[in-house]
């Protein structure tokens, strides 16, 4: 009986005792559980942090090979993760600060890093490599560059244009005032000619300086018919000689209130583009009338006009068809006529001529 009682002791301690420890599994279990999803959530993080920086990271053990690849890397060495893990190298050259993809026929520029990788023991367990792309870094310096040296040489343009302007204007007024003194002469015509080159030539520097130095408009009324009639005068020579004729059809006095001499150097830049555009002859016709609480002004040429795939380019800066624009004249224009809130359009049929039309505010 008393071997019995011991026994039955013995099983329920037994008993207890693994109930206590079936207990204590459950909650190690559970803990582990934990820990193992906290784990892999600190794991999926820091894969995310990884692969969604911009910069190339490979990790070496200490054996040298590559256990972990991020997708930058992926993506600037043109490798796939499963391709390199397990190798010693990766299959790029380096150049300086060149890299050379050995799957990409394009090198980029990189600054790179190496360092070693320790435990929290402070072993070390490998190296980490990293790869940031500075292409577009290298680019914007030279842009940079580019852009001071046109900074520079701008400066420079605007000095002699300074420079010249003056001379120009003495050349012009004395090449006028001796073809007056012997204008039934050959030697008058001559004069003449020498006279619209330069007019010519100091329209042009105007746009270099327009196109420089910016614009401010100081506006004063002013009469269109009297401006109209005034270029086409200037230029009365210059289009004789080219077989051009000019028709101006301006019925009613418009006085606006505009920038004088941007204005006329705007209308002069059409003027002369349309006596471009007709190198065996034609005729200009230039019309103004109300529209739409504006001044209407219209340049038509007879001219060889523009191709359509071309013609949303014609107000771009540096833009011409001609061997020896500077295709700046039509750009100015437009500025001038945005900075008086006009606008400006063109109409055009090739082999017919073109017509642009410019709309001024009247008030």
């Amino acid at each position: 009986m008393k071997n019995e009682n011991l026994l039955s002791e013995a099983i329920l301690k037994i008993n207890t005792a693994s109930e206590t420890l079936i207990k204590y599994y459950s909650i190690l279990e559970e803990r582990i559980k934990i820990l193992t999803e906290e784990v892999d959530q600190k794991k999926r993080l820091l894969s995310s942090i990884i692969d969604s920086i911009d910069i190339a990271v490979v990790f070496f053990d200490r054996d040298g090979v590559i256990r972990l690849i991020n997708r930058a890397a992926e993506l600037l060495f043109n490798v796939k993760t499963e391709e390199v893990t397990g190798q010693n190298n990766l299959p790029i050259k380096i150049e300086n600060d060149l890299i050379y993809p050995a799957k990409s026929a394009k090198p980029f520029y990189a600054i790179l890093s190496q360092s070693d990788v320790l435990d929290s023991e402070g072993e070390k367990i490998g190296h980490v490599f990293l790869c940031k792309d500075i292409t577009r870094v290298k680019e914007l310096e030279a842009e940079n560059e580019r852009n001071r040296r046109l900074t520079a040489m701008g400066s420079l343009i605007m000095k002699i244009a300074h420079e010249i302007r003056n001379p120009l204007g003495s050349i012009e007024l004395f090449a006028n005032m001796i073809s007056e003194d012997i204008k039934e002469s050959i030697h008058g015509d001559y004069a003449r000619r020498i006279s619209s080159s330069v007019r010519m030539l100091r329209n042009t520097l105007e746009n270099m300086l327009s196109f420089t130095r910016g614009m401010t408009v100081k506006k004063t009324p002013v009469c269109i018919n009297e401006l109209v009639e005034e270029i086409t005068e200037e230029f009365k020579e210059l289009f004789s000689s080219a077989a051009i004729a000019t028709e101006i059809k301006m019925n009613n006095k418009l006085v606006v209130p505009l920038d004088f001499s941007l204005i006329r150097q705007a209308l002069i830049n059409l003027i002369v583009n349309a006596y471009q555009a007709m190198p065996e002859g034609g005729r200009i016709t230039i019309n103004s009338s109300i529209c739409d609480k504006c001044v209407k002004l219209t340049v038509k040429d007879t001219g060889q006009g523009i191709d359509e795939e071309i013609i949303e380019r014609i107000f771009d800066p540096f833009f011409s068809t001609k061997d020896r624009g500077t295709g700046l004249g039509l750009s100015i224009t437009n500025s001038i006529i945005s900075a008086h809130g006009g606008r400006i359009e063109v109409k055009s049929k090739t082999g017919e001529g073109t017509e642009f039309a410019v709309y001024l505010p009247l008030e």
